[in-house]
């Protein structure tokens, strides 16, 4: 069987550290990052989206992933996965969506640091829901719970919030 490298999603609610995160930890265990596609496909699109969008936001999410996990050894660390499509999904329209499920149904396992919303909200024109940070995190709390996935909770500020994504790591096995 091929060796696949372990893969660590960072999901979460908007403004919740996510990106320096990622990096942070790539840095750290010496992994690869999986940037988030949908900033850049939004900014592109001017901020403007339709529900369709987000079928092609997984998708191409999925594809990016699915290069980089090929071209390395070491561990992933996927800035947003196709889990975070989901739930914007969900969240936003209030249903699912078939296709972005059988996207998501085709990531391989993973791990995932769940980010609380306990950082300052930095506003920025793509986000939307500043005033629903902890509605989302429950969402997400209890989607990765349903779904019995392993995951961890990430919390604090700077360094308190890099020191326990890496303990969350290293109780999930990887340190």
């Amino acid at each position: 069987m091929e060796n696949r490298p372990q893969i660590f999603a960072c999901v979460g609610p908007e403004s919740t550290g996510k990106t320096t995160l990622c990096g942070q930890l790539a840095s750290r265990f010496g992994g690869a990052i999986v940037p988030e596609i949908a900033r850049g496909y939004l900014t592109f699109q001017g901020g403007i989206y339709q529900q369709k969008d987000l079928i092609t936001i997984a998708k191409k999410q999925l594809e990016l992933e699915s290069r980089i996990t090929f071209d390395n050894k070491g561990p992933i660390f996927c800035d947003t996965d196709v889990l975070v499509v989901k739930v914007w999904q969900e969240f936003k329209y209030g249903e699912s969506n078939s296709e972005i499920d059988l996207i998501f149904s085709k990531q391989q396992s993973r791990k995932y640091l769940l980010t609380y919303p306990d950082l300052e909200w930095q506003p920025d024109s793509l986000r939307e829901n500043p005033n629903e940070l902890l509605e989302i995190f429950n969402y997400y709390e209890k989607t990765l719970t349903e779904m019995g996935a392993d995951y961890r909770i990430v919390r604090g500020n700077g360094e308190e919030r890099l020191k326990c994504a890496i303990d969350a790591i290293n109780q999930m096995n990887l340190g």
